[in-house]
């Protein structure tokens, strides 16, 4: 449910960018731009209470794009999920207030701009691939993790951006971002998430942009 109310924001999302006119001389992206995020949230899903746990991080993080033309662009990013403590199932009972282990996510994306990013406000979709570090800390060690492991993940989703004009500061503008995240299972893995089976998390952030190069 979570799942499909997520994917419906973002079609709604998309589609409203369709009405937004944006032919002023300011507004679109440069070649290189920044941003960072600082609030959102990660809910990892597809766990079965038994031995893999769903859980759920606040997320910070910053980013880097180079346009290669109004359609495409590359992007570089790193994101920090703060485990705060929260009611998980666990071997088929609920751990009450337990933090959950912190995360650390490397991803390199291909951004498509649909419509263009020569507008005011840009609807894109996006993909690529990385790694996801699970952190552990003192509490996690009922769950067996005892030491940080690292998953390769590859992530698709989309968004908007409002680039500079309209904003009134010229070289700034905002961004909400929505993806789902694919973390490869692997033997080796403890069995509090991973092993052996693909793990999904949804994430969704607003942030905000600079353009350091026009």
């Amino acid at each position: 449910m979570t799942c499909g109310k997520a994917l419906l924001t973002v079609v709604v999302l998309l589609c409203g960018s369709a009405v937004a006119s944006a032919q002023g001389s300011d507004a679109g992206a440069g070649k290189l731009e920044a941003g960072f995020f600082p609030g959102g949230g990660t809910f990892f899903v597809s766990g079965d209470d038994d031995l893999e746990v769903n859980f759920n991080t606040f997320n910070v993080g910053g980013y880097a794009s180079w346009y290669l033309n109004r359609l495409l662009a590359t992007e570089g990013e790193i994101g920090f999920g703060i485990g705060l403590a929260q009611d998980v199932s666990y071997r088929n009972r609920v751990v009450r207030h337990v933090q959950v282990p912190g995360t650390v996510n490397f991803n390199g994306n291909v951004v498509v701009f649909p419509m263009g990013s020569d507008r005011l406000i840009a609807s894109y979709v996006t993909g690529g691939g990385g790694l996801l570090m699970l952190r552990n800390r003192v509490s996690t060690r009922q769950f067996g993790l005892t030491e940080s492991e690292s998953f390769f993940a590859t992530n698709v989703g989309g968004g908007l951006k409002i680039l500079r004009a309209g904003t009134g500061l010229k070289r700034w503008g905002a961004r909400i971002d929505y993806r789902i995240f694919s973390v490869k299972g692997k033997d080796d893995a403890v069995e509090f998430f991973a092993k052996s089976k693909t793990r999904m998390g949804h994430r969704i952030y607003v942030g905000f942009l600079y353009t350091l190069t026009r």
